[in-house]
């Protein structure tokens, strides 16, 4: 699909995270729809404003999740340059945990690419258990997914830890396209997390892979 202006696929993404609380309201998702497919037509590709965000990012990639960092985790890992993490708030969390009917895990970070001249985000959700496998921890978290329409699931490694992985897609509420997603579960003796990367559209979902790779390549358990 063509770009958006940064503008207007914002406000698009606002208009998703409403249209998301209540999917059931159809003529909400109608609304939705309407607001994508007239930002589609007015939008246009704002390469500036992209190379602005990447090259904002011109800083070595730091690493988040241990004492002192934006984030404290149960894991440590790098984030790619430019884009900003920020620990969740305790409103956020109760906000996401009703947002998406979740109670496997709670909202812990999340990573924004757009100062890297990215629409999408990387979100850490986290659990106390250590009893569960990686398997087990991704099972629980998809079963509250919501709209999924394809899914693949893989067993790798986080740095050095045992990983499972899975890539979905999502039927959107706001565009004719499915959105690609991807989550990737670990246990620690510290409990469990899931990094998640949400993207706008397939297009900023590819460009955001690199920084998806570089977290998991980098992960460390936190001692």
């Amino acid at each position: 699909m063509r770009k958006l202006t940064w503008a207007a696929a914002t406000a698009v993404l606002s208009v998703g995270m409403l249209t998301g609380c209540s999917s059931a309201d159809g003529k909400s998702g109608d609304s939705a729809k309407a607001s994508a497919d007239a930002a589609k037509e007015t939008g246009k590709t704002d390469t500036g404003k992209k190379d602005a965000g990447k090259a904002a990012g011109k800083k070595d990639s730091a690493r988040i999740g241990t004492a002192g960092t934006a984030c404290e985790l149960p894991v440590s890992f790098e984030v790619a340059k430019g884009w900003k993490p920020k620990a969740s708030s305790a409103e956020d969390a109760r906000m996401l945990a009703k947002l998406y009917d979740r109670t496997s895990a709670k909202a812990s970070c999340a990573i924004d690419a757009k100062p890297a001249g990215l629409l999408g985000t990387m979100r850490v959700w986290t659990a106390d258990r250590t009893d569960k496998s990686p398997r087990q921890v991704l099972d629980a978290f998809m079963a509250e997914e919501k709209r999924v329409i394809e899914q693949e699931y893989s067993e790798t490694k986080a740095g050095d830890l045992p990983a499972a992985e899975v890539a979905y897609k999502e039927k959107s509420p706001i565009l004719d396209e499915p959105a690609p997603k991807r989550a990737l579960a670990v246990t620690t003796p510290k409990g469990t997390m899931i990094l998640m990367l949400t993207a706008f559209d397939g297009g900023e979902y590819k460009d955001m892979l690199p920084a998806w790779e570089l977290a998991k390549k980098t992960l460390l358990p936190v001692s």
